[in-house]
């Protein structure tokens, strides 16, 4: 009898000490990602001063009344353990007279949203001069509450070839067609978010 006990109980240490073994080698490569992905406060607002000077240049540049960047990112898990991918209006510039939307663009469903997201990645860009023919959804619903009239996007893409966001052009006092040479101008800067956003 007591050498089942012994048996048992090494057995029974040896589980335990396998587990922990998996779980605080789990718990340092969490604290190895999370410390590579930080960004030193100073940096980040010194990107950050840089992305927000760049939109406004634009934006002034394309007499456009907000320019804007929704980041992708993780919004939590649903019960299945599925990602529940989510978007946030990261970055905004506006014009004179124009109200900021950058507070209730927070953690939009991605899935809400798919009408525009599919033709921007099938496409490379999303046009829509008038809003009022914006495919249905939330974007749509959003666009109209905040009076934009035109509205055009392109991706944002990292060197891996992800979207981590969009850029994204809204017209609310008029309705405007862009320019060759704005339409340019903004796959270029597209072309260089990734940098600061990465």
């Amino acid at each position: 009898m007591g050498e089942i006990l012994i048996v048992t109980i090494t057995a029974v240490i040896g589980v335990v000490g396998t587990l922990s073994a998996i779980w605080l080698k789990h718990k340092l490569e969490l604290n190895r990602i999370e410390r590579n992905h930080e960004c030193p406060i100073e940096l980040c607002v010194t990107e950050d001063t840089l992305v927000l000077e760049q939109l406004r240049e634009t934006l002034d540049q394309i007499h456009a009344d907000r320019i804007s960047i929704f980041s992708f990112h993780n919004g939590g898990h649903y019960y299945s353990g599925k990602s529940m991918q989510k978007m946030s209006m990261s970055y905004e510039q506006i014009d004179n007279g124009i109200s900021s939307t950058m507070m209730a663009k927070q953690n939009i469903p991605v899935s809400a949203c798919i009408t525009t997201i599919q033709p921007l990645m099938d496409n490379g860009e999303f046009w829509c001069v008038d809003t009022k023919q914006y495919p249905d959804g939330l974007c749509k619903h959003h666009l109209l509450v905040d009076g934009v009239k035109s509205t055009y996007a392109w991706p944002i893409i990292d060197l891996h070839k992800n979207i981590i966001g969009i850029l994204r052009v809204d017209y609310v006092k008029r309705k405007t067609t862009l320019k060759e040479e704005d339409t340019d101008l903004l796959k270029q800067l597209a072309l260089q978010l990734p940098g600061y956003l990465t």
